[in-house]
């Protein structure tokens, strides 16, 4: 609920600061005093847009800020969470400020905010009722998602189950249209994917194949020069005059001869012994290798085209043979999804047919709930409108089917009423005019305000133009609003006055030649003499007093 509102050089209000309670608070006081003020800056902390005559004069800003408990709104704290806004203490703050160049600082539980978010967010804490403001009980647009939401968990089911079909239905509608308009393309992208598959499964690369060829091409080309070599060594380990293996077989003879006689002597002899062995193994090696080495200038012609082929698939599909063979595993890919259907019309076609048929018949289930609940809604907003004094009224939920399928079903709603017998029966919007409008607003607004989750609701003089017997019809029912959401009434009704738990008054005074606004919250006391006020003017009588006594205990069986 709103807890605190402060204002601060807001129009003809110096400054203000208002503590509230739940339950229905009202609001009176003599025309021009500042009550709508009030209502304007709850309006600006929300989201309303502002100006800059609405600064004070003389005064270089207008600072407005209010104060809410939040409850367990899932709306509410999705939108919070999503523009980065936590709540401390189970308190939203928001802070406006208004300056006289006409520019505007928002912040909420101290983070910065522009107007598109302030607006979210307040439309999920205050909703306005006034004389000529109805908000969305008078936008058709808005009928079918209070009719869902009146019908609860049991519609939300149904609704969510036609809103998946609906959703695959769609989709499938698009992938045949988009097939339809793109086949000269997708018949292009279908002979490329082929041409690529075939000739990458016909060069069969092996993966470190390019690393493989390119050691058996180096060895092939250096034939001349690796024979040479092997050669070279091979004589000087094993030459026919002296090679290094009869060197190393001489030092290891005479050192062991000697190594009796010290354990050093014997270390080298060893170490000769090691490294002559090494070099009979080395030279045994080099003579594998030798007798392994031949030149094939065919296999090398073979290596050479293959490497060519590989160099021109590296230029095509990737810079390595990694990166070929990654790029034919989407090829592959690709080409199965396009195998099993993804561009068969045909199949398509009878898929999308058959979605059709079950998507239909959802459709209908979905169409008979939202009936079945419209009935119930007709009954409870009749018996509201019986309660406001309007026995000849008559609510109605009217169904338009749509042709084909959209998001929301196949049937447009709308609310109708008839405000007199025999009048036949309108569209809402066109129907009700002053009192009327002003009951049917609260007897839908009594119906909804519970599945709506608005925290605080407003109405600024919406019960201008009635009196007697619809005015304490009128107080039952906004009493009846406030056991669900806080209310908040401009009135002139001491009907109105009389029943609501708490009674600020509003009044202008002069001080220091310039024109101020006050607001008094009433005992009891104070209480019986506003509503006197109201009832005979700006001198009191005991009557009026006796009768003021009287709405008050009268209240406590509305309450």
């Amino acid at each position: 609920m709103l807890e605190n509102l402060i204002i601060e050089n807001f129009a003809i209000i110096e400054k203000v600061n208002l503590e509230f309670d739940g339950g229905m608070s009202v609001l009176t006081g003599e025309t021009g005093a500042g009550k709508s003020i009030i209502i304007d800056a709850l309006s600006m902390l929300t989201g309303g847009r502002a100006n800059s005559e609405m600064v004070r004069h003389g005064s270089h800003k207008a600072v407005l800020q209010a104060v809410f408990s939040v409850p367990n709104n899932t709306d509410l704290l999705n939108d919070l969470d999503h523009n980065g806004i936590t709540i401390e203490d189970g308190e939203l703050i928001i802070y406006r400020e208004l300056n006289q160049n006409g520019r505007s600082t928002i912040r909420i539980n101290s983070v910065l905010v522009n107007l598109k978010t302030l607006s979210a967010i307040g439309q999920h804490l205050v909703d306005i009722q006034g004389q000529n403001d109805t908000q969305q009980l008078l936008n058709s647009e808005e009928h079918l998602p209070l009719l869902d939401a009146f019908g609860g968990e049991n519609l939300a089911i149904v609704k969510r189950q036609y809103a998946k079909l609906f959703n695959d239905f769609r989709s499938i509608t698009q992938h045949i249209r988009k097939i339809q308009t793109s086949q000269q393309e997708i018949t292009q992208r279908l002979d490329l994917l082929q041409f690529q598959q075939q000739e990458l499964n016909d060069a069969a690369l092996e993966a470190h194949e390019e690393e493989h060829l390119l050691d058996s091409r180096g060895k092939l080309i250096n034939f001349k020069k690796i024979a040479d070599r092997l050669q070279s060594a091979q004589t000087a380990l094993n030459g026919d005059q002296v090679g290094a293996v009869d060197l190393l077989a001489e030092a290891m003879h005479v050192l062991q001869e000697i190594s009796e006689y010290d354990d050093n002597y014997a270390e080298l002899a060893t170490t000769i012994a090691d490294s002559y062995y090494v070099a009979q193994e080395v030279g045994r090696d080099v003579d594998e290798q030798m007798g392994q080495l031949t030149y094939d200038e065919t296999e090398l012609l073979r290596i050479e085209e293959r490497l060519q082929l590989i160099h021109s698939l590296e230029r095509k599909y990737g810079t390595t043979v990694a990166d070929v063979l990654a790029f034919q595993s989407k090829v592959d890919q690709e080409l199965s999804a396009i195998d099993h259907d993804e561009y068969d019309i045909e199949q398509l076609q009878i898929k999308k047919n058959e979605l059709r048929q079950v998507l239909r018949k959802q459709a209908i289930k979905l169409r008979e709930v939202r009936q079945q609940v419209a009935r119930d809604l007709e009954q409870n907003v009749n018996q509201q409108l019986s309660d406001l004094l309007m026995p000849g009224a008559e609510f109605e939920v009217h169904f338009e089917p749509i042709e084909g399928f959209v998001s929301s079903g196949t049937d447009k709603i709308e609310f109708y009423v008839q405000t007199n017998i025999g009048e036949g029966m309108a569209p809402l919007v066109k129907t009700a005019s002053g009192g009327e409008a002003a009951r049917l607003m609260l007897a839908l607004k009594t119906t909804f305000a519970k599945q709506q989750h608005i925290i605080s609701i407003i109405f600024d003089e919406a019960d201008t133009g009635v009196s007697g017997r619809v005015a304490q019809a009128i107080a039952k029912k906004m009493m009846t609003i406030a056991t669900d959401s806080q209310v908040l009434a401009i009135t002139h009704l001491p009907q109105v006055a009389a029943a609501a738990t708490h009674h600020f008054l509003i009044s202008k005074a002069t001080e220091n030649d310039r024109t101020i606004t006050k607001v008094q919250h009433l005992d009891e006391n104070g209480r019986e003499r506003a509503i006197a006020m109201m009832l005979s003017g700006d001198k009191i009588t005991d009557t009026a007093l006796a009768n003021a006594r009287d709405l008050r205990l009268q209240s406590t069986d509305i309450n």
